[in-house]
């Protein structure tokens, strides 16, 4: 009979925890001390984000990979800022009722994104709670942090990928549809943050955003930040998601616009620069997609989509809205 974690208890707990922790040279204090402590010089950029089990683990998601996007989530944010991961600290909320099977998988979901990303888990809390809420603190640095506000009328409006797989996987999960192509539910429940082209980005980007809460949210976030306007003459259409929406009488624009947890990065820069970064991004397996240009403010932010220019409204995931 499986253990549950009411059986070992939070100092059991914390206990196998540690054993899995190993840090790196530049800690100072030893693992379980009070605080984490580190070596540093540079431009320290952190970031915080929180996993809800009953609003974002979707149909379908295991444990392991509960653990991996709670750690890609706050990666995610690191790298619109041009930052690599140094450290993560993890506070966990979790039902007594967890077994330790569930917990080591979630674990090693963990371990596998710090792994991939970089980065040392090196800390954090525990806590009991009715679902399992997963904090996550990610500590990074960077030789220059891009802001959401330094976007200029004329830059190139770009995208490290295209839109609308995440949301077609996560209605595939939802309604239950198992003929379905593979990506579309990779995109829900193993998510990449584009940590590699973050960091290139930062070289160059004039303004740039994680993507998370979905596209037409990042553009009016940069918009609102940087004072000026978004045309989008190409908009950056997922084809399989397009061939998903169409088979099952979805809205491929609200798929792409509206959709949200793609972890894709929204970026502009100077029109001088594009073929710099595209030649940057593609020497780490990453791609510039251009989908419009910076316009001033009086102009909004439109799409051209289906030969008409519509203005975008500003539509996505917020927690406290119905």
């Amino acid at each position: 009979m499986s253990k549950m974690l009411h059986d070992i208890g939070e100092k059991g707990l914390v206990e196998r925890i540690l054993s899995r922790i190993t840090l790196g040279p530049r800690h100072v204090l030893p693992k379980g001390d009070d605080a984490v402590a580190i070596e540093f010089m540079g431009k320290l950029v952190v970031s915080t984000d929180m996993l809800v089990e009953s609003t974002d683990v979707p149909p379908g998601m295991n444990m392991e990979s509960v653990g991996w996007k709670a750690l890609t989530m706050v990666v995610s944010d690191l790298a619109s800022k041009g930052a690599i991961p140094i450290l993560y600290l993890i506070s966990l909320g979790l039902p007594r009722s967890m077994t330790l099977e569930q917990f080591e998988a979630f674990w090693d979901g963990l371990e596998k994104a710090a792994r991939c990303y970089g980065g040392t888990i090196a800390g954090g809390d525990t806590n009991e709670a009715q679902e399992v809420v997963v904090s996550c603190v990610g500590i990074g640095s960077a030789e220059r942090v891009v802001p959401r506000s330094g976007a200029r009328v004329g830059d190139v409006l770009a995208t490290t990928g295209l839109f609308g797989r995440s949301a077609a996987g996560l209605n595939a999960l939802l309604r239950g549809v198992e003929d379905v192509d593979e990506s579309l539910k990779r995109a829900v429940l193993k998510p990449m943050a584009r940590f590699r082209e973050g960091v290139i980005l930062a070289k160059y980007a004039t303004s740039c955003i994680d993507s998370s809460d979905g596209l037409a949210v990042s553009l009016h976030e940069l918009a609102k930040q940087s004072g000026v306007g978004f045309e989008v003459t190409m908009p950056p259409v997922d084809g399989v998601a397009k061939k998903f929406a169409e088979k099952h009488g979805l809205d491929v624009f609200d798929l792409v616009f509206y959709g949200g947890e793609e972890y894709e990065l929204v970026f502009t820069i100077g029109r001088n620069d594009l073929e710099a970064v595209r030649k940057a991004l593609a020497l780490v397996n990453g791609e510039l997609i251009e989908i419009g240009r910076v316009v001033p403010r009086s102009e909004g932010i439109t799409v051209f989509w289906d030969g008409e220019r519509i203005p975008l409204e500003c539509k996505g995931w917020d927690h406290f809205k119905k």
